[in-house]
């Protein structure tokens, strides 16, 4: 897909860099605006391709982004010893301006990719008679799952942020309000069912292999939204828990013509040559396509210890890791001891780090020798090369939804509206005997539990099997259930002075503050 998405650079993707007032006078004649542009199918294509390469770097970037705020959260642990502003995040400082500076070029990129598919939306119609009603909005639809996904991104960074939904240019931005989270989710929710409508349950083509978005993808994500909604800060409860217990029912009774299935077991998710489509019924919901040039969040480095060239963003806090469940999740999910070139063993405790570091991101394309199952193999680099590669780049596709959300999403929600029926025990379960020894066991499985020990026992499952820094987030579920405060006090376990708290969080911590940038710019901004 990246090899078509220059055609439409000059098509309003604005960044900050072009806020002078030299841009604004430029003489515009004879240049592209959305206004004349998207007139037939190929325009609508170019169009789509551009929008996914925004998407793309808006949502796969490295450090630069929102997801600094992760380190707030129980399974990861800010260590500070490549970059100050984890530690910070996590004890809970007020943020820095290198933080700063980090969610600013997330947010950047994020109205960028809004901008895009604002521009779609509202001119997709010039190319009305060229192509059949059900053709143009499926190429509609992708704009708005993107805008969906970007908004969803944001409010729960932000809570209340700007609601843009026009192609807007640098110096109307000075005009721009804040937005309630409520009405954010409204837009997000009619976004999303406009795609769910109109989007393929399959793509041909690039698209197919590009990852576009579909009607499983549009249908799962809005069972996330609702899920989300049900608690704090919107605090839509019982109404929104049925909601997504619902949505997320259709996409499991549909998971066969969707594609939708477990892989047998979790280390397959991670599998370093996996390519989209290789597997006729596959866990992954939504990914994006990378090459070998890609920067990714995906990628090994940011969870190797600074001893084998990391940056060790993804290390695990010690009470989180201690009371992880036992099987084959937690070995493939974090690393303890690391077997380098030459025979070299270290333990987590012999680095500086001295945590176990997160092990499931490691499996690297780029160098062969990274299979799981041929860990014991003589020369595998499992036992025997730890040290090799170490980067920011992957080609691995960028997977940013798995089915297991959608199980443990429907096991939640119905168990939270009307108690946990046959399908809500099989979903919980199914996750967790893969997790323990892989599908087909059951030997993990639980049943007879009292509504609220179900409930605790899915919400635990989710933070397992989402842990370290996946889009499925455990912090946005400590922020949705108001677990913040219990989950960075009695649920630490970290006697170093550097990770005690400098103050309690509060719900006003649960959000990032608007980048400085922003507010400088428009004073409008400031909460």
């Amino acid at each position: 897909m990246k090899k078509l998405i220059f055609f439409l650079i000059i098509i309003v993707s604005i960044t900050s860099c072009q806020r002078d007032k030299e841009f604004l006078m430029e003489d515009p004649k004879g240049r592209l605006f959305p206004d004349n542009f998207f007139n037939n199918a190929t325009e609508l294509e170019l169009a789509n391709n551009s929008l996914y390469a925004i998407f793309d770097r808006a949502i796969g970037r490295p450090y630069q982004s929102m997801s600094i705020k992760f380190a707030s959260s129980d399974d990861i642990i800010g260590t500070g010893n490549q970059r100050l502003f984890y530690n910070e995040m996590e004890v809970n400082l007020d943020i820095t301006v290198g933080a700063d500076n980090d969610i600013q070029l997330g947010w950047e990129r994020a109205y960028d990719a809004i901008n895009q598919a604002n521009a779609i939306i509202n001119n997709y119609h010039n190319a009305d008679g060229t192509l059949s009603e059900a053709n143009l909005n499926a190429w509609a639809a992708q704009a708005h799952y993107i805008r969906s996904f970007m908004y969803f991104w944001l409010v729960r960074f932000y809570n209340d942020i700007p609601l843009i939904t026009t192609a807007f240019v640098p110096d109307t931005k000075k005009e721009v309000t804040l937005s309630k989270a409520a009405d954010v989710y409204a837009l997000i929710i009619a976004d999303l069912q406009f795609a769910e409508e109109w989007l393929p349950v399959t793509w041909t083509g690039y698209m197919k292999k590009g990852g576009a978005a579909t009607k499983g993808a549009a249908k799962s994500t809005l069972a996330k939204v609702y899920l989300q909604m049900a608690g704090y800060p919107v605090n839509g409860g019982t109404e929104y828990y049925a909601k997504a217990r619902d949505k997320a029912k259709e996409v499991i009774d549909n998971a066969g013509a969707y594609g939708y299935a477990l892989r047998d077991h979790f280390y397959q998710v991670w599998d370093p040559y996996w390519s989209a489509y290789d597997i006729p019924q596959d866990e992954v919901i939504l990914w994006l396509e990378h090459t070998s040039d890609d920067y990714t969040t995906m990628a090994p480095l940011q969870s190797r210890p600074i001893e084998l060239g990391g940056w060790e963003f993804l290390v695990a806090e010690n009470a989180f890791f201690n009371r992880f469940p036992a099987g084959e999740r937690k070995d493939f999910t974090f690393i303890t001891d690391f077997y380098i070139s030459g025979g070299g063993h270290y333990t987590y405790a012999d680095l500086k780090a001295n945590h176990p570091l997160y092990r499931k991101l490691w499996a690297d394309d780029l160098t062969p020798g990274w299979e799981w199952e041929k860990r014991n193999e003589p020369g595998n680099n499992w036992n025997s090369g730890m040290d090799k590669t170490a980067n920011w780049y992957s080609a691995r596709p960028n997977i940013l939804m798995r089915y297991s959300d959608i199980l443990l999403t429907y096991a939640e929600a119905k168990a939270r509206t009307d108690g946990p029926d046959v399908l809500a025990y099989k979903c919980l379960n199914d996750v967790r005997n893969r997790a323990y020894k892989g599908m087909g066991t059951d030997e993990a499985s639980v049943s007879g539990l009292s509504n609220e020990a179900f409930i605790d026992a899915v919400v635990w499952e989710r933070a397992y099997e989402f842990a370290g820094s996946e889009y499925s987030s455990r912090w946005f579920d400590l922020q949705r259930l108001e677990l913040v405060e219990k989950a960075t006090t009695e649920w630490r376990d970290e006697p170093e002075s550097k990770y005690t708290l400098k103050k309690p969080y509060t719900r006003k911590d649960y959000f990032l503050p608007i980048p400085s940038k922003e507010v400088l710019f428009n004073p409008n901004l400031a909460k």
